[in-house]
């Protein structure tokens, strides 16, 4: 409806509730921390194209702060006009904002013989 000029359309929108946004958020950064551990480093996305996400320093697996800080480093990086992601493009290192903040890298896992 708002593509054919009714700009009340977009008014009309449900409101949402704070609570849920926050009940969201714990639940996808509780979800994904627990992928992490299970797939050590990667949710099945991650899995599927064979990269993991490991310690910058000692590339082993990462801990509970660096998954939680790399969680939120997604919307840092997203609230910053996609910035977080788009400096991807131009590192020679390929991190991200939320690479940089948790103090982690993505890297190839070798394939499943």
């Amino acid at each position: 409806m708002a593509m054919s000029g009714n700009t009340n359309a977009l008014n009309n929108l449900p409101k949402t509730d704070k609570t849920w946004e926050v009940i969201n958020l714990i639940v996808t950064i509780t979800v994904t921390m627990i992928f992490w551990r299970k797939f050590r480093g990667a949710t099945p996305g991650k899995k599927f194209v064979h990269i993991k996400i490991v310690d910058a320093k000692t590339l082993e697996d990462i801990d509970n702060r660096q998954a939680i800080t790399r969680s939120f480093g997604y919307i840092v990086s997203t609230l910053a006009l996609l910035i977080g992601f788009i400096m991807v493009a131009f590192r020679k290192d390929k991190r991200g904002l939320h690479d940089l903040l948790a103090d982690t890298v993505v890297i190839y896992e070798k394939e499943a013989i």
